[in-house]
């Protein structure tokens, strides 16, 4: 089966990263919590989108984005649905980002297939991608565009996080961690093959 997932708070905790650096750089004190009605950073600081990217930016020539975390469980079960699926990493990551993305999937998943959508910033939306390739499943994060790929039948498994909180649909199933996306991919593989 061919199974997208998302990279950033999916894969990789960025948000968490992202709230280390602020804090250390701006003398703040921002928490996972501040972001249970925001996505976007314009949404949660009432800044523009152009000081967003200014943020990400700076984050990302930090030396704490190179030391970001994983997901709990990711790497187990990346491992072990690389044995058995075909996997598409799909991120809306900006395309400055590439090398950097680039260097850490091959450092800890070797040779995989990464795709940047580049939606966030103009560029193509997931749910193309899963309709090229031939995707069925994406594990997601993002609120808007996982009500958006679910719509057009795309079995979404949204991992959930404080900004994801209100999403739902027929196509949505909710999941707390890796162990229970594996759990549902079983399932889904049951299902497909009677």
């Amino acid at each position: 089966m061919k199974i997208g997932i998302d990279v950033d708070n999916v894969v990789v905790d960025l948000n968490k990263g992202f709230i280390d650096f602020y804090n250390s750089n701006f003398d703040k004190n921002i928490s996972m919590d501040d972001f249970k009605e925001h996505y976007y950073l314009s949404d949660l600081f009432g800044i523009s989108r152009d000081e967003e990217w200014d943020l990400w930016n700076s984050y990302h020539n930090s030396e704490l984005f190179d030391e970001m975390s994983f997901v709990e469980g990711v790497k187990a079960a990346i491992d072990f649905l690389k044995a058995k699926h075909e996997l598409f990493f799909i991120t809306a990551r900006h395309l400055s980002w590439k090398d950097k993305t680039d260097k850490l999937f091959e450092k800890h998943f070797g040779d995989v297939n990464l795709i940047f959508s580049g939606d966030v910033y103009g560029g193509r939306q997931k749910d193309e991608i899963c309709e090229e390739n031939g995707i069925k499943i994406l594990v997601e994060d993002h609120p808007t565009h996982s009500l958006d790929y679910a719509k057009k039948g795309i079995k979404i498994l949204l991992f959930d996080r404080p900004w994801n909180k209100k999403v739902e649909h027929e196509n949505i199933i909710r999941v707390k961690n890796w162990e229970e996306i594996l759990e549902r991919i079983k399932n889904i593989d049951l299902e497909n093959d009677s």
